[in-house]
């Protein structure tokens, strides 16, 4: 019976041996002082069972009671190892979660690169080294054409085979993170102008033949700025990234792959701030002023319409042209709420117009936002139903860039505005690609061509042959023609011999305020003046 009971002994005191490695690995884990104290208890125990095991075997005590004991020991030791077994497998389970979730946490769940705080992380870390270094944000540029083309699924695994092809393009020690949808960084270890343009070059030439997608190969487009960062400039992480997003933006306005932030830059973003500020302000205290600009029938000389043109009055009485403050309008999503002031300013100023002549037609122009969702259409049918306006005195413009971006959906809303009693002309016509498939496409009833033509029409053959063309395709098609940017009277006499229909210029008149556009229909007499001739 000693036996068995030194046996069982011996069996506890295994137990508790083998519990040691993974009660180690558990106080690694949980860094808890119960756990500590259960590590101390089991060195105990495991001296304690080694002592009785010497007292059995010496002793030959072969008593039911020590038979009994050892039995308790073995049990007891058997109970140590499956607790501590378990508990370990539960905190490497509650780790291993714990560490997935941190994981995530830094980083991109898709292209599984470092996020935008961890970009923040790293920049710090590298001040703090005291050594130059760049910020390179990438924003790839026809995304969005991808994904509406070949879906979302498609356009995800662009962005992984994309950061795949400028991480293997980097100078040894940069770091590469994605912050945004299709915005990605690089903490670079370029120290210099040349080296940030090797770098970028690298990356070209490997997307130079385009990424494979899914068997298919995709031309990849992209814009980048970048910031170099010395220690003699303490810069933020935060202030860093804005500064490399502003050369971003600078590169994607000029089409260029790369753009390094300068204090010409800096100015003009602290200057757009201002203005887009001072916008909002004069937005919405109603300082913003229509003015209205003739447009004429060329044979008559009679007064076929107007067109309305914002202006924004400064404090020293001149007026900030639309070609400063709309497209910060545009940029900061600020135009659809300038296009409701527009036509709620039309719509009030109409009756008195229609008073002067009941044939007058207002040209409004609309932005490419404008054709995104229902507001549009919400503001005509609000605006109809107060102020009783009559549509199809109003005929909206649509610049040719615009209606290339999205035909189908610029063909909705082209449809919805004639429904509505409204027409629709398309403006700047001749400047895209497209020009005559829009007259295919799309329900239009006037084009205007763009001054870029008409200025030089006289001393240019291709000019004349492009505004020759468009007018005989118009009048095939039923559109009547507008010219616009006539400023002298043998212009005037060109295109009328060549059947344009209306024409719109200096030589006719300059923009007006509400007032001097009431009189100027009263009299038309500048423009029998200059067209007497006719």
């Amino acid at each position: 019976m000693e036996t068995l009971s030194l046996c069982l002994i011996l069996m506890g005191l295994i137990f508790l041996l083998l519990s040691v490695k993974p009660a180690v690995e558990i106080c690694g884990i949980a860094k808890s002082k119960g756990w500590w104290l259960l590590l101390s208890l089991i060195c105990i125990f495991t001296f304690g069972y080694a002592s009785f095991a010497a007292y059995v075997y010496l002793s030959v005590d072969s008593s039911q009671v020590v038979m009994a004991f050892s039995l308790i020991l073995a049990l007891g030791g058997l109970f140590v190892i499956v607790v501590v077994d378990l508990g370990k497998t539960s905190l490497v389970r509650l780790q291993a979660s714990l560490d997935l979730e941190k994981y995530n946490a830094q980083h991109d769940h898709l292209t599984k690169l470092q996020n935008r705080p961890q970009c923040f992380s790293c920049i710090e870390q590298r001040k703090e080294q005291k050594e130059d270094f760049a910020v390179v944000i990438f924003d790839l540029y026809n995304l969005k054409q991808i994904n509406d083309a070949m879906g979302h699924f498609f356009g995800d695994q662009l962005l992984v085979a994309f950061s795949g092809a400028i991480s293997n393009s980097l100078l040894p020690g940069s770091e590469l993170f994605r912050i945004g949808g299709d915005e990605f960084a690089v903490v670079s270890e370029a120290r210099n102008e040349s080296a940030l343009f090797a770098q970028n070059n690298a990356i070209l030439s490997a997307l130079h033949n385009g990424l494979v997608v899914e068997q298919t190969a995709v031309d990849v487009i992209y814009s980048s700025g970048a910031i170099l960062s010395t220690p003699s400039e303490d810069i933020s992480a935060p202030e860093l990234l804005k500064r490399a997003d502003i050369a971003m933006y600078a590169a994607k306005r000029s089409k260029q792959s790369l753009v390094l932030f300068d204090k010409t830059l800096h100015q003009g973003v602290v200057s757009e701030f201002h203005m887009l500020n001072d916008f909002k302000g004069a937005l919405a205290r109603g300082d913003l002023m229509v003015f209205y600009q003739p447009i004429v029938d060329a044979q008559s000389s009679m007064i076929h319409g107007v067109e309305a043109l914002v202006r924004w009055p400064s404090d020293d009485g001149s007026y900030i042209m639309p070609e400063r403050f709309i497209p910060i309008a545009e940029k900061n999503n600020m135009i659809k709420y300038l296009s409701a002031y527009v036509i709620n300013t039309v719509f009030s100023d109409l009756d008195m117009l229609l008073k002067l002549n009941s044939e007058l037609t207002v040209h409004i122009n609309l932005s490419c936002q404008d054709l995104l969702g229902k507001n549009l259409i919400n503001v005509l049918n609000s605006q109809i139903s107060s102020k009783k306006v009559d549509p199809s005195r109003i005929i909206f413009e649509l610049t040719e860039s615009m209606v290339m971006t999205d035909v189908e959906q610029t063909k909705t809303l082209i449809e919805q505005l004639i429904e509505m009693g409204f027409s629709v002309s398309i403006d700047d016509f001749g400047t895209g690609f497209s020009s005559f498939s829009i007259l295919k496409e799309l329900p239009i009833s006037q084009i205007k061509i763009d001054k870029s033509f008409v200025t030089q029409c006289l001393s240019e053959d291709k000019d004349r042959a492009i505004i020759e063309t468009t007018l005989f395709l118009a009048k095939r098609l039923g559109c009547s023609v507008v010219a616009e940017g006539v400023e002298n009277d043998e212009t005037t006499h060109y295109l009328a011999q060549q059947g344009c229909k209306y024409i719109q210029g200096y030589i006719i008149s300059e923009p007006l305020a509400l007032g001097e556009i009431k009189r100027w229909i009263s009299s038309n007499g500048l423009v029998h003046n200059a067209l007497r001739k006719y």
